[in-house]
């Protein structure tokens, strides 16, 4: 990541640093995507070995970086990995009475991003999420959603995936993908919007309940 500026020189180390320090065994970690540069499963282990050696269990979703991570291939890859990394695709987790869904996200970048493509994947990203917030029980105290992209536009108008977090009376959501340019944090119409690029945190983890 240093290929972007030299405020992610040794990142790897910080994170790592930090991580140890503030995460105990008991916690649970949530990781909005981004996880390796790799194209294929096998050489993105070094990373969630990465991943797996930090206290905690971790929770990830995927960002538009992990093409390692296919997602028809989600089971068997989460096969492969120690018990304490969940990949969440298309379902729910119950923690401590807090239900947490998520997927990766879409939205509209550049005008040359309007295809007929771009509806298709768009449609099924909102398909995964609502599975996963249906799969929340009614009894849960909060709702937390994980995208890797935020759910507005480059205009900060929210999009369909602001509007299913809406009626599905979400209460936190993460997400990650922004590092400069404009963003929205904090009381969204009612919901907690966090951002959690590490270069937005200082590379820390941020407490989020």
């Amino acid at each position: 990541m240093d290929i972007f500026g030299e405020s992610w020189n040794d990142h790897e180390t910080h994170v790592a640093s930090n991580w140890d320090a503030i995460v105990s065994p008991d916690d649970t970690v949530l990781i909005a995507g981004d996880h390796s540069w790799a194209i294929k499963f096998d050489d993105a282990k070094p990373d969630l070995d990465y991943i797996a050696a930090r206290p905690g269990k971790k929770i990830l979703i995927r960002g538009n970086h992990d093409y390692w991570w296919r997602r028809e291939s989600t089971n068997r890859m989460q096969a492969q990995l120690p018990e304490s990394i969940t990949l969440l695709q298309g379902k729910a987790v119950v923690v401590e009475n807090i239900g947490i869904t998520g997927t990766r996200g879409w939205r509209i970048e550049l005008e040359e991003d309007k295809q007929a493509g771009d509806s298709k994947v768009m449609n099924r990203e909102l398909g995964y999420l609502e599975r996963g917030l249906q799969a929340i029980p009614d009894s849960v105290e909060k709702k937390i959603v994980m995208l890797h992209y935020p759910p507005f536009d480059l205009d900060l108008k929210p999009n369909a995936f602001a509007d299913l977090l809406q009626e599905y009376g979400v209460d936190i959501l993460i997400y990650g993908h922004i590092h400069t340019g404009q963003y929205l944090v904090g009381d969204v119409n009612g919901i907690e919007y966090k951002l959690v690029s590490v270069d937005h945190t200082d590379f820390k983890p941020v407490l989020i309940a």
